[in-house]
């Protein structure tokens, strides 16, 4: 891990406590996501565990370069350390103030569909700093460090979602941290055109049209679902147009190609059925196809289980952290030391297990135990590390049409196919193993698929940014699947579809800005309306419906995580105790 960070203390005089923070340089844009465990390092006592901390991503660093750690009772003596990974960095003091350079003059403006010119002017830039300026989604560019010169420069930026964008420029010292935040500004980029509107002149009679009353057939929404409150449709052909009331002659719109619509009301007129989409206007059935939604559905988990009792053989396991303390009894507590310490990879057996403080803790010798968490058990063996037992994970869904079942791992001839599993299967994960470089999942007994076409979810540690009491959503990108957590424990696993090569999803951690039922989703070739149970994670990218296609497992979107109308039912509904601001949303690489 090559991420930089520092550590800083502050005396909180209100409590006398000390508040504990991590600041990480701005990162570069193609830069991965990366976490590691962190604790806190007192000079000859036990180190505090501060949780899986997660260094922003390009576009999370403006808001996230700052990583709060919370109040602490620290000793005053002793070498204060933050070990972060594979890192060790001394707790230093609260930073001074910074010079600023002077601004005279910045502006952001809008460039009609998808873009924006920011331009900047400042002055006496001081030696060494620079001008990173962030225009959104992952877009960054930066001044030439300063020497008391003076800086005047424009910025194009180009956005693929339409949405609420932030546009910042921030000042950072000659090793990329912050400094200060100079320009901060929101801009609101349209989406395009996608259809003709009727012209002035129309519209007053379109208002009156829409407002008599047809021959009503019974609403769709009568008989659907709760998660499908609207039946969809699409047109058959690029120029179909849409009518200001049921049998009418009178246009409303002209769809463009890439059009999707829902439907909230039906009519029959003379003889022909027709629908009224959720923007207020008609189409008739014959210039339209009924579309069928999957029928994909994720798996509620299990809660915890009661601690495992001890095992009458020895279970296998690799640690996983740099180093691991090896306590007399399971715990830390200021009268359990460490008696030794362990390198990563080393092997270990497992002669016991028990809970404390709701992580597992393994016996792995006479009074010598290691906290589960930062140990890798043999596959086949138990759950992930730090995954609660009984959880329900690993859990799989079939992404390919269709899969053969082979009796041991391999695709030699000589192995026998022992069945089929198809699209959108669910499979429970029993083991995984490695085979000529290619991944292997067992679901039975002599029962192996490739993992090639398995999309697996599984146990992701909460990152300290993450409360334990939040509720939140992990989307692993290289397996394409969610996990719904309830603070550590999880609640619920999908298979989902996010962003393709040229429009990827944004990573790290966010906070959802906005929640909605239903609305309508458009970009670059495609209007796509009554989008159902979104939540709004960054911009213009949300965990949403997708009603269009069932190709999850893959990376297909426009940058959005789109879920089957279920999951992403399940997860609007479950998520709304915690307010306009849930769920929290982790998007990482897997």
């Amino acid at each position: 891990m090559a991420v930089p960070f520092r550590a800083y203390a502050q005396p909180d005089p209100a409590t006398g406590a000390t508040r504990l923070w991590l600041e990480f340089p701005a990162p570069e844009p193609d830069d991965t996501l990366v976490c590691a465990e962190a604790s806190l390092e007192v000079g000859g006592r036990p180190a505090l565990p501060l949780g899986l901390v997660c260094a922003p991503t390009a576009v999370t660093w403006h808001a996230q370069h700052r990583l709060e750690l919370g109040l602490h009772t620290l000793p005053e003596d002793g070498q204060l350390d933050v070990r972060w990974g594979d890192q060790t960095m001394p707790v230093r003091p609260a930073p001074p103030d910074p010079l600023l350079p002077i601004l005279r003059h910045v502006t952001v403006e809008p460039q009609g569909t998808g873009s924006a010119i920011l331009r900047l002017h400042a002055e006496d830039l001081p030696a060494g700093q620079r001008l990173r300026v962030d225009g959104g989604a992952g877009q960054v560019r930066w001044t030439m460090a300063g020497e008391g010169r003076e800086v005047a420069a424009a910025w194009t930026f180009d956005y693929v979602k339409p949405g609420s964008y932030t546009v910042a420029v921030d000042l950072v010292d000659a090793e990329g941290f912050w400094l200060a935040t100079l320009v901060e500004r929101s801009i609101e980029v349209s989406a395009p055109t996608v259809y003709v509107e009727p012209a002035e002149a129309e519209r007053a009679e379109v208002a009156v049209l829409v407002g008599e009353a047809p021959a009503e057939v019974p609403s769709p929404a009568s008989v659907l679902p709760p998660w499908l409150p609207f039946r969809y449709l699409r047109p058959l052909w690029a120029g179909s147009r849409t009518y200001t009331r049921p049998g009418g002659d009178q246009v409303s719109r002209v769809l463009a190609a890439g059009t999707y619509l829902a439907t909230d009301q039906e009519a029959v007129v003379n003889g022909a059925l027709w629908y009224r989409s959720t923007h207020g206007d008609w189409i008739p059935a014959s210039a339209v196809a009924l579309l069928t939604p999957s029928e994909l559905r994720g798996v509620e988990l299990g809660q915890p289980s009661e601690p495992i009792p001890p095992t009458p053989s020895a279970r296998r396991g690799v640690v996983t952290a740099t180093l691991l303390n090896v306590r007399a009894r399971p715990g830390v507590r200021a009268d359990n030391p460490p008696v030794d310490r362990l390198r990563q990879g080393t092997e270990v057996q497992i002669f016991e297990q028990q809970t404390v403080e709701g992580a597992p803790w393994y016996r792995i010798g006479v009074d010598r135990w290691v906290h589960g968490g930062y140990v890798r058990l043999a596959p086949g063996e138990a759950p992930s590390p730090g995954q609660p037992a009984a959880s329900g994970l690993p859990v799989g869904w079939v992404s390919a049409s269709s899969l053969n079942v082979r009796q041991r791992p391999g695709t030699d001839a000589t192995i026998p196919v022992v069945g089929q599993v198809r699209r959108n299967q669910r499979l429970d994960i029993l083991e995984t193993r490695t085979v000529d470089g290619q991944r292997w999942h067992r679901i039975g007994e002599a029962q192996w698929v490739l993992g090639q076409w398995v999309a697996v979810a599984t146990y992701q540690p909460r990152p300290a940014a993450i409360a334990a009491d939040e509720l939140w959503v992990g989307v692993n990108l290289a397996q394409q699947t969610a996990v719904a957590y309830a603070g550590d424990r999880p609640v619920y696993a999908a298979m989902v579809a996010t962003g393709a090569a040229g429009t990827p999803t944004v990573q790290g951690i966010f906070r959802t800005w906005r929640r909605l039922p239903s609305g309508k989703m458009s970009g670059p070739g495609y209007y796509i309306e009554g989008v159902t149970w979104t939540c709004y994670f960054y911009d213009g990218y949300a965990l949403h419906t997708a009603y269009w296609h069932d190709s999850f497992g893959r990376p297909l979107s426009h940058g959005c995580v789109n879920l089957s109308p279920y999951d992403a039912w399940w997860i609007y509904q479950w998520s709304a105790p915690g307010g306009s601001r849930s769920p929290t949303v982790f998007v990482y690489p897997g």
